[in-house]
C-alpha cells in the first residue's frame, strides 16, 4: 500500500483485498512503508483482511502514525506488527 489509504481506495480495493486474504496458503504480509495517510477507510480494509485471511496478517514497514491509529480502535492485536518501522519522512 501506498499514499494516502482512504474510504476511496477502501471503495476500489476491498473485494480484491479480500480475495486474496481468502485465497492465500499463509498469513499475507501487507507492506505499510509508503502509506502517508490513512483514515477510518484504510483501517476498515486493513481489519477485513484480518478477519478474512488465514492467520493474522503481517503489517511491515508500518508508520508510527498508522500504528497509532492501529492501538487507538483497539485492532492492533488483530495484526503481527513488524519491528523495521521507517522514519517520520517514510525512510
Amino acid at each position: 500500500m501506498q499514499g494516502e489509504i482512504d474510504a476511496a481506495v477502501q471503495a476500489r480495493r476491498e473485494d480484491e483485498l479480500l480475495r486474496l486474504a481468502q485465497s492465500a496458503d499463509a498469513r499475507i504480509h501487507i507492506d505499510l512503508g509508503e502509506v502517508t495517510f490513512m483514515d477510518s477507510g484504510g483501517l476498515r480494509l486493513l481489519y477485513h483482511a484480518a478477519t478474512a485471511g488465514s492467520g493474522a496478517p503481517v503489517l511491515e514497514r508500518v508508520p508510527r502514525r498508522v500504528r497509532d491509529l492501529l492501538e487507538l480502535s483497539g485492532v492492533a492485536d488483530l495484526f503481527e506488527l513488524s519491528d523495521d518501522e521507517p522514519g517520520e519522512d517514510g525512510s
